[in-house]
């Protein structure tokens, strides 16, 4: 099959997935008290007992933001009943601002704590919840970039802080979905300030997470911004490899810092050190390049795609996602995953994570891109 064949086969394939996955999650992804479930077994029932995490909440609203634009209006009401409901639950506690962390099944607040990845993820699902038609979710975008400045900059460096209170070790990855959201509303809005933003924290990854002497990018941090002490400085994950990567041709693309080539770097170390068999990608390495987890999640081969099509690979990007179509998502119920393989090539458990379905999502709308396949609109 020639390259273009491969990419239209995968294409093919992928509109059909949305196809079956969209209304499942519409009609089962939130519960009976506006939240989104954390997660589903393999049957597509909905786990009623499980927490509610503030990330899930975020990504969701992302996700069926999605859906509306592919189409199914009915997952605007969907929106709007939980963009409500997450405010009245999660929005501060006890007179406090910033997204809580935890929620019981029935919304009551478990861990008050204010964690940056929680609020970042907040205002990347608000961003999608502004692009479907929903006006009040500038509100609390803006109310939440206000918390953050307040609560959780750095004025030293221009960093994060873990959350409100802070903790040990500091990590790379709130920056980047604090990045990630402050590209997509300056893609929705066009306002100077969210790409101001994101050029920030792209200095940041340039002089703190980047280590240029071998490739690598630091994922835990000390308080002053140095690796973490081992074991957790030499952790190397190739999926946020393979996201960064993504993200930082995605800034360029829009106009912000050219940083094309520590991209490039990052690109070719993970697909280098980090790959199984050459093909999917593996949970973890060590600095040195070796495979520590050698366990495959279904969310860094959704990065893998986004990083082999931003780095001009389309033909392997389809070669990997029809790979994660007749594996991972070849489930007996439609709209259900497999979220990790093990070494072997064995499922590793039944739960399917709601969280994953926002990284299918943004790989598979962006093969969909690139293989130049207009929007479908749906009668949903």
């Amino acid at each position: 099959m020639s390259d273009t064949g491969m990419l239209m086969q995968a294409a093919d394939r992928i509109e059909a997935w949305f196809a079956d996955t969209w209304p499942v999650w519409i009609e089962r992804g939130l519960d009976r008290n506006g939240l989104f479930y954390e997660q589903f077994d393999a049957s597509g029932r909905p786990d009623d007992l499980a927490p509610r995490r503030m990330r899930v909440q975020g990504r969701q609203l992302y996700s069926l933001s999605r859906a509306v634009a592919a189409g199914y209006d009915s997952a605007k009401p969907v929106l709007d009943r939980a963009l409500v409901s997450i405010e009245a639950h999660c929005w501060g506690a006890v007179g406090n601002q910033g997204w809580i962390h935890l929620m019981a099944p029935d919304g009551t607040p478990l861990d008050t704590l204010r964690d940056t990845y929680d609020q970042a993820f907040m205002l990347f699902g608000l961003c999608g919840a502004s692009e479907a038609g929903l006006p009040y979710a500038r509100v609390l975008a803006d109310r939440t970039l206000a918390f953050i400045d307040a609560e959780l900059l750095d004025a030293r460096d221009g960093s994060y802080r873990e959350g409100a209170p802070a903790s040990l070790p500091r990590r790379a990855n709130p920056h980047m979905h604090l990045f990630e959201a402050m590209l997509a509303w300056f893609a929705h809005t066009g306002e100077r300030q969210f790409l101001d933003r994101a050029n920030r924290i792209a200095g940041l990854f340039e002089t703190a997470f980047l280590d240029r002497g071998n490739g690598t990018l630091t994922e835990f941090f000390t308080e002053d911004l140095r690796p973490a002490p081992t074991p957790a400085g030499d952790v190397v994950e190739p999926g946020h490899h393979f996201e960064w990567s993504w993200l930082l041709h995605r800034l360029a693309t829009l106009g912000g810092r050219d940083l094309l080539d520590e991209a490039g770097i990052l690109h070719r170390w993970a697909v280098q050190h980090g790959l199984d068999h050459g093909l999917l990608a593996v949970d973890e390495c060590d600095r040195l390049g070796r495979q520590i987890r050698k366990t495959r999640r279904i969310w860094p081969q959704t990065e893998l795609i986004k990083s082999r099509l931003a780095n001009d690979e389309p033909e392997i990007a389809a070669t990997v996602a029809i790979a994660m179509l007749d594996t991972y998502l070849a489930t007996d119920t439609k709209g259900m995953w497999i979220d990790q393989f093990d070494h072997a090539g064995m499922p590793c458990d039944t739960v399917v994570p709601a969280s994953t379905l926002y990284h299918l999502v943004v790989a598979f709308e962006d093969l969909l891109r690139v293989a130049g396949r207009p929007k479908r609109v749906s009668s949903a």
